[in-house]
């Protein structure tokens, strides 16, 4: 069931976040990294493992303990056996709830779909085994979550992401929050995160700069790293209007109007919609990382 029932389009409960784990998503391929961890998953790198992969002749160096004798009785040349090693792929996860994702033009603000993929691929690291860290990117400052494997370390950490939303749009309510750049909480992020993590970068990218791509290309040196984009329709494109009505927006700080019935308009913001969009694929393509697109027009039901 990819269903989540919401309360409010602009605010987060535990129970939706909860519901999450019921989202059924298709990750981006996996990129081969380089990684020492051992863990629960297989990797290509062959050792002393829990995991047989195959016999071949005895080389010099070869532990004689790992000796196939049966192998070696039936073909009279000395064979060993070769392993699997497990490796582990601790999560964490990259969470904007900065100014610009508490947006929406339809029945939610991009935040609370983010948020609900932010608890998606919690319970689904939570379903293998893994560990999961959180950092929540709240603009001037962030709010980090050690990684754990516990269950109720998971719960603690999706209370927070629902706290932690609901204060943010309070402020923004109260004009007290604004856009800041991601890259002081991106370089910590790069402090935190050891070699072979898996991370999920949930975002709408709009205030990643060249720093931040520099940051990015170290996160996947020795990571998998996925960027996950959330947008709204209309930052996309304005709707066609046959009227002169005009559509009222906000930053929090001041107020606007934008004129959908203007031909020349239309175009010109869809044109900068797409330079951004080009900017921001480019920076992902750089730093090699998967990249995939949700838009708070569709549903869950709608990606399965």
């Amino acid at each position: 069931m990819n269903t989540i029932t919401r309360q409010s389009p602009v605010s987060l409960d535990i129970e939706q976040l909860i519901e999450a784990r019921a989202i059924h998503l298709n990750m981006p391929p996996w990129r081969q990294v380089s990684s020492n961890r051992s863990g629960n998953r297989l990797s290509k790198v062959r050792g002393r493992g829990m995991e047989f992969d195959e016999v071949r002749h005895y080389q010099a160096g070869d532990d004689i303990r790992c000796i196939d004798w049966r192998v070696t009785a039936r073909t009279g040349k000395t064979h060993t056996k070769l392993f699997r090693e497990d490796r582990e792929h601790p999560v964490f996860i990259f969470l904007d709830l900065s100014h610009s994702m508490y947006f929406g033009s339809g029945d939610k603000l991009k935040s609370v779909f983010a948020s609900e993929l932010a608890a998606c691929l919690g319970w689904n690291a939570q379903q293998l085994g893994e560990r999961v860290a959180l950092m929540l990117h709240l603009g001037e400052h962030s709010h980090n979550e050690k990684p754990a494997a516990s269950k109720t370390h998971w719960l603690a950490q999706l209370n927070s992401i629902a706290e932690q939303h609901n204060r943010q749009f309070a402020a923004l309510s109260s004009q007290r929050i604004g856009n800041m750049s991601p890259n002081q909480n991106l370089e910590t992020l790069c402090q935190l995160v050891k070699t072979g993590y898996q991370v999920h970068l949930i975002s709408d990218f709009y205030h990643f700069d060249q720093a931040a791509a520099l940051h990015l290309q170290r996160l996947s040196n020795h990571n998998q790293v996925f960027a996950w984009q959330i947008s709204d329709p209309l930052e996309q494109q304005l709707p066609k209007s046959s009227s002169s009505q005009q559509l009222q927006v906000s930053n929090g700080h001041s107020e606007g109007y934008l004129q959908p019935d203007n031909k020349s308009f239309r175009q010109q913001f869809k044109r900068l919609a797409n330079q951004r969009q080009q900017i921001i694929d480019g920076m992902l393509q750089q730093a090699r990382i998967p990249h995939q697109h949700f838009s708070t027009a569709l549903e869950w039901q709608d990606y399965a």
